[in-house]
């Protein structure tokens, strides 16, 4: 089990993977093939494996500012940053995957390792099968578009949310539960303005497995963060979103 959850933490297990991937590969195929990114529309492929590396930037940040609150001189750690940071480069997508990894010395990785256990602890993890079970429920969701009844705004505000869900549990691994929270938080504005289709399909099959898929997710959420006032936030979201469901 791991010391501390943090942006630290995460970043350090992803990028330990480097060595998984073949120094000649195209470093967006490799980043692809760590990330688990399972699209294969090439164009879709290369925005999602583009964000998902901008979540790493934004992880990296997030672990530079906690570091300076503690008072940590940043000469102990801000050359192994910059060389993640430069490793991140959207601009080495192109290139082969060696043009990335040479910036993933093995002190770089050591001093991610070591911020990791020195930032705190901000959330519990959760697990392989919580996040099995909601690909489950979404896998199920899938299905039941295939009612020929359910009205074209809807299905493709049900297929957004999908879209929305699948994105969380990907970006999980790198922003941590509050990918989570960000999703409903996304979700919100579309429910309100779709309430009066929701609520005349609210005995759909449909409905009842977003509403399935939306309840797993919330609960997942709520059981690893451990940051009141993030908890606090997203509940609100949560809430309002499964009272239009």
């Amino acid at each position: 089990m791991p010391k501390n959850i943090n942006s630290a933490f995460r970043l350090h297990r992803i990028l330990e993977q480097h060595r998984t991937q073949p120094d000649g590969k195209q470093a967006m195929e490799a980043w692809a093939g760590i990330l688990n990114v399972t699209e294969k529309h090439p164009h879709k492929r290369v925005i999602i494996v583009g964000e998902l590396i901008h979540a790493m930037h934004r992880e990296l940040e997030y672990a530079s500012h906690g570091l300076a609150k503690l008072n940590f001189s940043n000469n102990l750690y801000e050359t192994a940053f910059s060389k993640i940071e430069t490793a991140l480069s959207p601009l080495l997508l192109p290139a082969t995957w060696s043009s990335v990894t040479q910036y993933l010395t093995p002190d770089v990785i050591t001093a991610l390792a070591f911020c990791a256990e020195i930032l705190p602890n901000e959330e519990s993890e959760i697990s392989g099968a919580e996040l099995d079970s909601i690909r489950n429920k979404l896998s199920d969701l899938k299905d039941s578009l295939d009612d020929a009844s359910l009205p074209q705004r809807l299905r493709k505000l049900i297929e957004h949310h999908i879209e929305l869900i699948e994105r969380a549990i990907s970006e999980y691994k790198i922003s941590g539960a509050i990918a989570l929270r960000e999703a409903a938080r996304t979700a919100l504005g579309e429910m309100i303005e779709a309430r009066e289709e929701i609520s005349a399909e609210k005995n759909s099959p449909a409905v009842s497995k977003l509403e399935a898929a939306w309840k797993a997710l919330n609960e997942a959420a709520d059981i690893a963060i451990k940051a009141e006032g993030i908890a606090e936030l997203g509940q609100k979201a949560f809430d309002v979103l499964l009272s239009i469901l």
